[in-house]
């Protein structure tokens, strides 16, 4: 097992062990409560990418500038990404070494990675920049790589109740 894999499990192991992870596993409200602000984070979240992207794309709010639109959805977008992160975690550390040996999980983590760094760098500059200095094209092609990365965390996510785990080595 490398030096990382080793970090990773240790710290799953911790989360299992925390006053939150026995907490929220324990009660019969707490984990359903939570999830509940996870997945209203994950529709808040979705709608703003459904909402901005289509614009890059075309297909709606074509009268409002892709600058203006983006500014407007930012805060909401940020709000949901920052409750699903907070929520995510509590989740997560009900289960945390269970998580560690899942691939849906970890397919869920790395496109959640790759969604919010794309977002923030490629997706952000596309969208902040004047329409004219951005050719169509890549507008288009930053749209549909935003809409797949996000996509595949919500499914990432969908899949960890029925793709068995591998278990946790060590």
């Amino acid at each position: 097992m490398s030096w990382i894999a080793g970090e990773l499990l240790a710290f799953c192991r911790w989360c299992n062990e925390s006053s939150f992870g026995h907490g929220i596993r324990d009660s019969v409200w707490l984990f359903p409560f939570v999830e509940i602000f996870h997945l209203l984070a994950l529709g808040l979240l979705g709608g703003t990418i459904v909402i901005l992207n289509l614009r890059l794309l075309g297909f709606r709010f074509r009268n409002e500038p892709v600058a203006a639109l983006a500014r407007d959805v930012r805060p909401w977008m940020i709000g949901s990404i920052v409750v699903m992160l907070i929520s995510g975690f509590l989740l997560f550390s009900t289960e945390a070494v269970k998580m560690y040996g899942s691939p849906a999980f970890q397919f869920k983590m790395s496109c959640l990675l790759l969604a919010i760094l794309f977002t923030f760098t490629v997706h952000r500059k596309v969208t902040m920049l004047d329409e004219e200095r951005i050719a169509p094209v890549w507008r288009k092609l930053a749209a549909i790589v935003c809409i797949v990365l996000w996509t595949a965390v919500a499914l990432g996510g969908r899949a960890i109740g029925y793709v068995p785990s591998n278990g946790a080595a060590g």
